[in-house]
């Protein structure tokens, strides 16, 4: 026993000190990336005239002009095959809207062209500006939030009322970022990305050497072999250290090196996902709770009105992760203001679940507190799944996550020690 216990130590050491070098060493080349892929150009209707530049519609037979130079495809795809139309497009511009039916198609053309003649486009249509009531706060906050946050290469600005206010106050915010249309995707870092996959690797075996024949995944499909390494080594980053500090370091460290280990063009763009995040989310809290569970499986009933809580909040947590889901006009309003404070908004995940993380002595009902605080550890961990987020607002993000969480957990810390010793 003591021999395994040496080996899982070793192991996770050799985890923490190779992240550690391949961090310090490759994370600054990322950094200059991102920051060159931070410049974007503006496009408007005016612009669009039908045959330099087309707006086409997937839905749509008719073919692409041939004098085109730049073709931004929207729409739901009707009989057009990826195949077709990425030879069709070969040697042109191609746009990706964000948030539109045609998004996945254009995704998969811009792949088989492979010329890298892409760019992505966000813009805000005028049914969504009425049907949600934006404002023009609202809409700087939207088009700042799509270059700051995913890079985006091209802001489509729509005719409306307070069009040029808009654009005065974004050229005035991004002084210095804005070039000639359309705006090239960002360049992949020039260091071996492998290399960052050996980490996890460390990290797996101490959990559990079997654990490495995942790699056997990387035979069939590479992108799934990332995905379950980083989502299943989540498990020894939260485990295998015992200091609260040193579990909250590891899951940074893993989360930096995923994130360095996909920086290819089609990663770093958004025309390729990280495909493990759904996984990553629910894997731990998961785990700590049907361990804790099965520990307790004798009393099992005194935790039925709990787990009958858990499973609404659990799936709106899950249903909440992605771009799509919604959100009131209230709480809209209110993540525009963080913004403007702070630039990017915290995760309202980290900010409620850090305290839980911290706080301890909850006794027979500690592993639920324990499932609810790791909540925070895996948002830090899907922060950095977003690829296409420049990692310096990534661990930006993840620090004021942190450092809100804390002081949330000192004041609340204080408040329950207080009523404990008062009772």
């Amino acid at each position: 026993m003591e021999k395994f216990l040496s080996l899982r130590d070793n192991l996770y050491l050799m985890f923490f000190v190779s992240s550690i070098i391949l961090v310090v060493c490759f994370l600054p080349a990322r950094i200059i990336v991102d920051r060159e892929g931070m410049m974007f150009s503006f496009l408007f209707d005016d612009m669009i005239d039908g045959k330099k530049i087309v707006l086409f519609d997937l839905a749509d037979d008719e073919s692409i002009p041939h004098d085109a130079d730049v073709v931004i495809l929207k729409g739901e795809p009707n009989s057009w095959n990826p195949k077709d139309l990425a030879k069709d497009l070969k040697g042109k511009w191609v746009g990706i809207l964000e948030f539109d039916p045609s998004l996945d198609f254009a995704r998969k053309v811009v792949l088989l062209k492979g010329d890298n003649k892409f760019f992505r486009v966000h813009t805000v249509k005028q049914e969504e500006i009425k049907k949600l009531q934006l404002d023009e706060e609202s809409l700087f906050h939207r088009y700042k939030r799509a270059v700051i946050e995913r890079s985006v290469e091209v802001l489509w600005i729509r005719n409306i009322e307070s069009k040029d206010i808009l654009v005065e106050r974004l050229t005035k915010y991004f002084e210095g970022k804005i070039t000639s249309f359309p705006a090239p995707p960002a360049r992949a870092p020039k260091f071996p990305r492998w290399t960052l996959l050996i980490p996890p690797l460390f990290l797996l075996a101490s959990l559990n050497p079997l654990l490495i024949l995942v790699a056997i995944v990387s035979i069939f499909s590479k992108e799934w072999f990332v995905s379950l390494l980083f989502s299943i080594s989540t498990l020894g980053a939260y485990i295998i250290p015992k200091e609260k500090w040193l579990k909250l370091f590891s899951f940074l460290l893993l989360s930096v090196s995923l994130s360095l280990s996909l920086s290819d063009v089609y990663h770093i763009n958004q025309i390729m996902d990280f495909r493990g995040v759904k996984l990553s989310l629910v894997l731990l809290p998961g785990f700590i709770l049907l361990k804790g569970l099965w520990e307790n499986r004798k009393n099992w009933k005194k935790f039925l009105p709990v787990l009958l809580l858990f499973v609404p909040v659990g799936f709106y947590y899950v249903v909440r992760s992605g771009n799509s889901g919604w959100i009131l006009n209230l709480e809209r309003k209110f993540r525009d203001w963080l913004e403007a404070v702070f630039i990017v908004r915290p995760r309202f995940k980290e900010i409620i679940c850090y305290p839980f993380f911290w706080l301890e002595g909850f006794k027979e009902y500690d592993f639920l507190r324990e499932s609810f605080g790791s909540i925070a550890l895996v948002s830090l961990f899907n922060t950095f799944c977003h690829i296409k987020t420049p990692v310096v607002v990534s661990l930006y993000r993840s620090a004021l996550g942190i450092v809100i969480g804390y002081a949330v957990y000192l004041v609340l810390k204080r408040i329950l020690k207080r009523f404990l010793t008062s009772k």
